[in-house]
C-alpha cells in the first residue's frame, strides 16, 4: 500500500459527514475502519464535484452499519433518508449486504470490503469479506481503486498504480487485463467510458485484451444487453466526450459486440454491417457541433444515431418489421421508448426535410411532422448525413457549403417566425370545421384541418372570422372536390356510396 500525502479538499458538507462517520465508527466495539472508495476519491483528486460516496467497511454488513449510523445521526438532529437494503448475491452472500441512504444531501452506499471469485458469469459466484487490497484488485481500473481513509485523512493506493495512472492519465487494470475482462466483460465498456471521459490513454496490454475475439465474444454472451445499453447511454452523454468513446470503440473493434441486431428464427446469427460509417458520422457530427447554431442542439440522441448509422437503410423482422436501428435500440439494448422514438425519427425524417424549401407553409408543415420534431435535432442530422455522402475523411470546402446551406435554412425558419407558429393551435378545430361546413366527423375533416393549418401558416395575423370566411369560400369553390380527392380510395368509395344514398332519398321525396 502507498499512503499518499495527496490532499483531498473536503467541502463543508463532506467535512461534516467524515467527522460524524469517524466519530461513530470509533464508538463501535471493536472500532470499524471506514474508507471512501472509488469514483469519489478519483473525482476529488481531479478537483471534480461528486456527491456519490461508496463507504467501504472492514465488517460484512454495510446495511447493519448504515442503520445504526442513521440512528446515531438522528439523535444528533442530522437529517437522513431511509436506509435501503441490497444483497451482494442473494444466494451466496446474504451476509454482505449494502446499505444505501442519503446523508446531508450525499448519496451514500455502505458495504464491506470484498474479495470476489468468478466462474462462467460476470456475476461473482463467491463474494467474501476481504482486505483493502482484495477490494482494490477487483476494481475495473487502477484509477478507480483508490481509498480515502476517514480516520487518517490519507489517500490509500493499494495497487501502487492508481495515483501514478491518474496523474499520467492511463487506463490500466489492477489485475492482468485478460483476467479482469474475463471475470467481468462489462469492464471493457467501462474502460472505454472512463478513458473517453477523463482523456485516458488505454495501456497497450489493456487494448490488446479488449481486441481479443474471446473477450469480445464474452461481452456478447456474459453481459446482459440492458447493462450494455446503460453503459452506452453514459458514454454518449455530450459532456463525456462521445466522439472519443466511439473512436475507441472503433479502434478496439468493439462495434459489432456492442451494437447488434437481435437474432430471429429466420436469422439466428445476424451479420453486423461494416462499422466505418459509425465513426465517420461521429467525426462529422463533432465538426458540425462546432458551428452555430448547431452547437446548442447536440444531444445524446444524435450521438446514438451516429453510432447506429451503419444500420440505417436496413430492416429487421421479428414479431413485426421495423427499422434495424429501432431493433438495435429497443430489442437489443433495451433502451427507453423515448430514445427509440427520437433516433428512429431521425431516420424517418431524412426524405422529408428539404433545406432548399422557401414557402412559409411548405416549411412549417414539414417542421410539424412527428418525425421532424424537434426540428433543431433534425436539421443537425440532415447536415451530418448529407456531408457523410461525400465524406473522404477530412473536412473540406464541400462540407463547409453543406453546413452553410443548413445554417441558412435555420435562418429562414427563424425569419419566418416558424418556431412559434408551428406550435400555435388551429384557428378552427375539427368540431368547428364540421359545424361550419355541415360535416360529420370523419377522414374528410382531417384533410380539411391540414388545409386550414397550411393557410394559417401562410396568414400568421389572420383572425378566426377570416379563416372561417376563407374556408367557406374554398369549400363552395374547388376545395371540396380537391379535398375529397385527397381521401384514400376506400374512404372515398364509402363517401360516394353515402352520397348516392342521399341523392336517391332526395329523388324519392320528389316523386
Amino acid at each position: 500500500m502507498i499512503l499518499s500525502e495527496h490532499s483531498i479538499k473536503l467541502n463543508p458538507t463532506e467535512a461534516q459527514f467524515v467527522a460524524l462517520l469517524d466519530d461513530f465508527a470509533g464508538r463501535q466495539d471493536p472500532p470499524v475502519e471506514c474508507r471512501i472508495a472509488g469514483g469519489w476519491v478519483r473525482d476529488k483528486l481531479l478537483d471534480l464535484p461528486s456527491s456519490d460516496l461508496d463507504v467501504a467497511l472492514n465488517i460484512p454488513s454495510g446495511w447493519a452499519f448504515a442503520t445504526e449510523f442513521v440512528d446515531y445521526l438522528h439523535a444528533k438532529g442530522v437529517h437522513t433518508g431511509s436506509v435501503g437494503r441490497v444483497a451482494a448475491n442473494p444466494e451466496q452472500s446474504k451476509h454482505l449486504e449494502t446499505g444505501t441512504t442519503t446523508i446531508l444531501g450525499l448519496d451514500c452506499d455502505f458495504v464491506g470490503l470484498r474479495s470476489e471469485s468468478y466462474a462462467d458469469s460476470r456475476i461473482p459466484h463467491l463474494v467474501e469479506l476481504g482486505t483493502p487490497l482484495d477490494d482494490a484488485l477487483r476494481r475495473d481500473l487502477t484509477i478507480n481503486s483508490l481509498f480515502y481513509n476517514v480516520h487518517t485523512h490519507l489517500v490509500e493506493d493499494h495497487t501502487r498504480l492508481g495515483l501514478e495512472d491518474l496523474s499520467a492519465r492511463i487506463a490500466r487494470t489492477p489485475l492482468p487485463p485478460r483476467q479482469t475482462f474475463f471475470d467481468d466483460p462489462l469492464r471493457v465498456l467501462r474502460c472505454v467510458r472512463f478513458a473517453a471521459r477523463f482523456g485516458l490513454e488505454i495501456e497497450e496490454g489493456v487494448a490488446e485484451a479488449a481486441r481479443d475475439p474471446e473477450i469480445q465474444a464474452a461481452v456478447k454472451t456474459k453481459v446482459s444487453r440492458e447493462r450494455i445499453g446503460i453503459e452506452i447511454s453514459k458514454m454518449l452523454s455530450p459532456s463525456k466526450d462521445p466522439l472519443r468513446a466511439l473512436t475507441l470503440i472503433d479502434q478496439l473493434h468493439l462495434h459489432s459486440s456492442i451494437f447488434t441486431i437481435p437474432p430471429t428464427p429466420a436469422c439466428p446469427v445476424p451479420v453486423s454491417p461494416p462499422r466505418e460509417d459509425s465513426l465517420r458520422s461521429a467525426q462529422i457530427l463533432s465538426h458540425v457541433s462546432q458551428h452555430k447554431p448547431f452547437s446548442e442542439w447536440i444531444d445524446s440522441h444524435l450521438w446514438l444515431a451516429a453510432a447506429l448509422e451503419p444500420f440505417r437503410g436496413s430492416t429487421w423482422k421479428g414479431k413485426r418489421e421495423m427499422h434495424a436501428v429501432s431493433a438495435v435500440i429497443s430489442e437489443d439494448l433495451k433502451l427507453s421508448n423515448e430514445v427509440n422514438d427520437a433516433v428512429t425519427h431521425l431516420v424517418d425524417m431524412l426524405p422529408i426535410l428539404n433545406p432548399l424549401a422557401t414557402g412559409r407553409s411548405e416549411i412549417g408543415v414539414v417542421l410539424q411532422h412527428p418525425s421532424v420534431r424537434p426540428w433543431q435535432r433534425s436539421v443537425v442530422w440532415g447536415a451530418v448525413t448529407e456531408i457523410l455522402g461525400q465524406w473522404n475523411g477530412e473536412w473540406n470546402d464541400e462540407a463547409d457549403k453543406i453546413v452553410t446551406k443548413w445554417a441558412e435554412f435555420v435562418t429562414r425558419i427563424e425569419q419566418l417566425g416558424l418556431p412559434d407558429a408551428i406550435n400555435r393551435p388551429l384557428l378552427l378545430d375539427g368540431k368547428e370545421i364540421g359545424s361550419l361546413l355541415e360535416l360529420r366527423p370523419g377522414p374528410i375533416v382531417g384533410v380539411i384541418r391540414a388545409a386550414v393549418n397550411a393557410w394559417q401558416l401562410d396568414h400568421p395575423d389572420a383572425t378566426v372570422d377570416q379563416c372561417a370566411a376563407w374556408l367557406k369560400g374554398r369549400w363552395e369553390g374547388e376545395g371540396r372536390a380537391e379535398w375529397e380527392a385527397a381521401l384514400p380510395p376506400v374512404q372515398m368509395k364509402g363517401k360516394q356510396s353515402k352520397a348516392k344514398q342521399k341523392d336517391a332519398k332526395a329523388e324519392k321525396r320528389k316523386r
